[in-house]
């Protein structure tokens, strides 16, 4: 801690070294007590001195400590970090470990870094002379990590510390957008007597999520919501958002163009869409039946589309036509099967929605990140699908983490051992052993494992059933037998409905994303599921996929206008949970399962053990 941690910090942060070292003492049993706020009149320089002039580890650590939040103040959070790194924590009261933690995740949040900040505050329920820097840290990282119930709790205690009914109003509006994130299962699950304001809000939330679909019905339940809860902040002035969402009309199309391919390369998948749409008009039983016209966009024209009686538009579906079509201005209300041109502003009648594998890439990491898991790698196949979740993979772990993931692309079976024991490292541990081996005569007696990488935490495979049941034991070989088993995440593609026992066996363990109609006990055992079954004899499951993203693409018609203006208007859909975004995307949340000795089970999110 003396001398050679003020010139190693020296080097990277033109910190001013001291002249000599302390003498040594005997560290105290207790650390130096201190006034729990710092002075923000001593600098960061000043807080060094007197750290290298302190007489044991417990003080100079403190005034360390107390350096990096100076560094803080003065907006240097890159040598807040760098000192940081170089401290002990066992030279740590818990008081003081608890400071180290904020300014920890303090620094990081100024980095966007949320994902490693959220940690470092979590389990801190309160720091004397820190409570309001500790709840806006808290409110920060949790909500940009999707932690929605922990950033509304934080923002709550928060209205605590500030005095002007402003920004009271804008906590209460932050609250509303975080509550509006969670999931059903939340408005239940977290209700808690002794937290009246959060209660309320849930109840509200509560409200708006069972009456979504009637704004007259809404609003009635609202005003009795108001009454049971009088004193709540949304009583006396509702949510802007939850104002504009009740102000919204629905749409209510009379005739809606829906524009496929219907021939050519992609008929099979326009044909399974056609038949989703078809279906799901019947099964919804609208109110009204608007007329529905397929147009087959290999021949269909834009002048044509606008010159009919048109109302709202679903489709195109090749990524070339959405273009064509996004680009000429069309100012009928659109739901876009594909996504639209990059950096495009859509009006507040247009909407994309698209089974996109860089999003189904996304929900794994953010999934691993929840879960608590730092160094995953990847093993995907050497196609365009295997690429583009790859790198969707890796671009948003690094863009949260800091820390590069490694990847090996495979295009055969020959590819794949070679590929696993490149990423676990194994072969120059068999190298090794086998020059050992050779250096001792070759013994008979003389066995050893080969050791794999330790800092693999979790694994990412991209490929179809038949390539991740040959990857599974290639992983299981290339794992020490005294290592610990590594979990292995897997897409989509890894899962199909005609895998029977054998093959379930084979993928043991193995957790996968998929969309609630695929998996076995969701949506495909219902009545709908048999019917399709009944008109598609033996239908693939890709196709199957593009059904019940038609199906959802017409039920989510009626619902567009709210879910625009009202972020927390959730639809459970057979392709997963979907909500709208700021700029008219549709958002799906996969289901996650698992492959447990010959069958499927599915799986709620669950934090990895600390």
């Amino acid at each position: 801690m003396k001398i050679k941690l003020i010139l190693s910090l020296s080097m990277v942060l033109l910190f001013t070294a001291c002249e000599s070292t302390p003498p040594q003492t005997q560290a105290p049993t207790q650390p130096v007590d201190i006034s729990p706020v710092p002075d923000n009149k001593i600098s960061a320089e000043q807080y060094l001195s007197r750290a290298a002039n302190a007489t044991d580890e417990y003080q100079a650590t403190l005034w360390y400590v107390r350096a990096a939040d100076a560094y803080i103040q003065e907006n240097k959070p890159a040598q807040a970090l760098t000192l940081m790194s170089e401290l002990k924590t066992q030279y740590m009261s818990e008081f003081v470990r608890h400071q180290y933690n904020l300014f920890q995740s303090e620094a990081l949040i100024e980095f966007k870094k949320y994902a490693q900040a959220y940690p470092f505050v979590e389990n801190i329920k309160t720091l004397q002379g820190f409570e309001q820097r500790l709840l806006q840290a808290k409110s920060i990282s949790a909500e940009h990590t999707h932690h929605f119930l922990a950033a509304a709790r934080a923002k709550i205690a928060l209205k605590d510390y500030v005095a002007e009914p402003a920004e009271k109003e804008t906590l209460s509006n932050q609250i509303w957008q975080n509550l509006v994130q969670l999931e059903l299962t939340a408005l239940s699950h977290f209700q808690d007597p002794n937290e009246v304001e959060l209660s309320g809000w849930l109840a509200l939330l509560n409200v708006t999520r069972t009456y979504a679909d009637s704004p007259a019905n809404m609003l009635l339940n609202i005003r009795h919501w108001q009454a049971k809860y009088p004193q709540h902040p949304a009583a006396q002035q509702l949510p802007p958002a939850l104002q504009a969402a009740l102000k919204a009309e629905p749409f209510k199309p009379a005739n809606i163009a829906v524009v496929l391919p219907l021939s050519g390369k992609f008929q099979r998948q326009g044909q399974a869409i056609q038949q989703g749409i078809i279906a799901a008009r019947f099964e919804n039983a609208l109110s009204h039946s608007p007329n529905v016209t397929f147009i087959d966009s290999q021949t269909f024209t834009i002048d044509a589309l606008q010159n009919q009686a048109y109302d709202f538009i679903i489709g195109p579906l090749l990524k070339q036509h959405v273009e064509n079509l996004f680009l000429a201005d069309v100012t009928i209300p659109t739901l876009f099967l594909n996504d639209v041109p990059e950096q495009s502003q859509l009006s507040q009648n247009q909407f994309h929605y698209a089974l996109s594998p860089e999003t189904e890439a996304i929900q794994a990491a953010e999934r691993m990140l929840i879960e608590g898991f730092e160094n995953p790698i990847v093993l995907a196949s050497n196609d365009s699908f295997g690429r583009r979740m790859s790198e969707a993979f890796i671009q948003f772990y690094q863009a949260q983490t800091d820390r590069p993931v490694a990847v090996s692309f495979y295009s055969n079976t020959d590819e794949m051992e070679e590929s696993v024991e490149r990423l676990m490292e194994t072969a120059g541990s068999r190298e090794r052993i086998a020059t050992i081996r050779s250096l001792l005569g070759k013994p008979k007696e003389f066995e050893a494992d080969a050791r794999n990488r330790q800092d693999i935490d979790a694994i990412y495979v991209i490929g179809d059933p038949t390539q991740t049941r040959i990857l599974k034991p290639y992983i299981d070989i290339n794992t020490a037998p005294f290592a610990p088993l590594v979990p292995i995440y897997a897409s989509s593609r890894s899962f199909s409905s005609k895998l029977n026992n054998a093959d379930l066996r084979d993928l043991n363990h193995i957790i996968f994303s998929d969309m609630p109609w695929i998996l076995p006990g969701q949506a495909n055992k219902t009545k709908l599921a048999h019917q399709m079954q009944l008109v598609w004899k033996n239908q693939s499951d890709d196709l199957s996929r593009f059904f019940a993203f038609g199906y959802d693409a017409y039920s989510l018609v009626p619902y567009l206008a709210q879910m625009r203006v009202f972020p927390g208007f959730i639809h459970q859909g057979l392709t997963g949970t979907l909500n709208l975004t700021n700029n008219g995307q549709v958002e799906r949340a996969l289901k996650w399962a698992k492959f447990d000795n010959g069958r499927v089970i599915n799986l709620a999110l669950t934090k990895k053990a600390q």
